[in-house]
């Protein structure tokens, strides 16, 4: 119910959930004998069908919109190649130095000891025993900061916000989307319509901006740090494993 819900409250879903019974009563009018109804229900048969069609339309021609992705990762892996990085992301949620949310890319994985992060950090220089690394803001937080116009991602635990996840799905960003735990793991699974890198070490340290939003609005709306465990990919399909702690 939570779930039908959360389509209701979609602009795209409110759109459709209008156009439909606009085209029912505008064929209904046309079987009337009257030039004032015919005209009517033509007019209500176009305007429910734009309301279908137009208002759910992508303005952003795919090709557009890939390239611009593509050369984003493309500049990201270059600096993680380079610092010869080879941890995997800790998302973090905004906290008391935290203004935004921030992506950690650590030097290794092994007993990751995060440093302190605040808005200025960018290289974490491993003082006092913390991991080297670096800070960034996720590639789908300006993405994220859109969806939630429709729905807020804060104060909601992992047993709900999958419920709100689907809102990415309404708005045409994903296929689907899944979130599913298994012993300590959660598992993550995401369909997109869109271009996917399928580079699982990119993917593992940071991810295009759609599942980037994703893990960010998890993270957000938990207020846990979300660690990638690994990262596998299964045609148009992406799951990503991760642990959450406080």
């Amino acid at each position: 119910m939570r779930k039908f819900d959360t389509y209701l409250n979609q602009p795209q879903w409110k759109a459709k959930l209008f156009g439909i019974p606009l085209i029912i009563v505008g064929v209904g009018l046309l079987f009337i004998n009257d030039d004032t109804f015919l005209k009517l229900g033509f007019s209500c048969i176009l305007i429910g069908l734009y309301m279908i069609v137009m208002i759910t339309e992508r303005t952003v021609p795919a090709l557009i919109s890939n390239a611009q992705i593509k050369g984003h990762t493309d500049a990201v892996r270059q600096i993680t190649q380079q610092l010869n990085l080879k941890g995997y992301a800790l998302f973090l949620p905004k906290n008391g130095a935290l203004t935004e949310e921030r992506v950690f890319i650590p030097l290794k994985d092994s007993k990751l000891s995060l440093p302190p992060i605040d808005n200025e950090i960018v290289f974490a220089t491993g003082n006092s025993g913390t991991s080297l690394g670096i800070s960034l803001p996720p590639s789908g937080l300006s993405l994220l900061r859109e969806v939630e116009k429709e729905t807020l991602f804060t104060d909601t635990d992992m047993d709900h916000i999958e419920e709100k996840l689907q809102t990415f799905v309404g708005m045409d960003i994903l296929k689907s989307v899944s979130l599913k735990q298994k012993d300590a793991l959660w598992n993550l699974t995401i369909e997109k319509p869109s271009y996917c890198i399928h580079d699982d070490s990119l993917c593992r340290q940071y991810p295009c901006p759609s599942c980037s939003a994703v893990l960010t609005a998890i993270s957000k709306g938990t207020n846990q740090k979300i660690h990638l465990e690994n990262t596998v990919h299964n045609g148009k399909k992406t799951t990503f494993s991760f642990t959450t702690m406080r």
